[in-house]
């Protein structure tokens, strides 16, 4: 169990470094600005999936939930959509049109992101299902 919870802290934390210091470096060079804060997004991005695997780490544990796993998952995405929107209503949905940078920087961490989680969930309903 600690073991588990220590590599998805790791595993969240390298491709978060990954992901920040790899945009920081290709903005630089390309020179363009992103008009709100990609660390904040980032750090929401990494915490936000690092908290599901951990919850379902530990929902894995309780007997009566280990058939429902599958559909607890099901609306963490919209979950996480709507808490992305509160958080940074402010300063990402607050300009009018974003340029094709500022795009991408919130799709490509969101999609690594969200790979990641998907595949220590993956793990943890196959460990289930044996």
């Amino acid at each position: 169990m600690i073991k588990s919870l220590l590599s998805y802290l790791v595993s969240f934390g390298i491709l978060f470094l990954i992901i920040h210091f790899s945009q920081a470096y290709l903005i630089r060079q390309s020179e363009t600005t992103i008009r709100f804060n990609l660390w904040d997004t980032n750090v929401f991005f990494a915490v936000a999936s690092l908290l599901i695997c951990v919850h379902f780490q530990f929902f894995s544990l309780v007997k009566n939930l280990e058939t429902q796993l599958g559909f607890i998952y099901l609306p963490t995405l919209f979950i996480k959509g709507v808490l992305f929107y509160l958080a940074f209503k402010d300063s990402v949905f607050n300009i009018n049109v974003l340029s094709m940078p500022e795009r991408l920087s919130l799709l490509i961490p969101l999609l690594l992101f969200l790979g990641l989680e998907v595949y220590f969930i993956v793990k943890i309903l196959s460990k289930i299902d044996k």
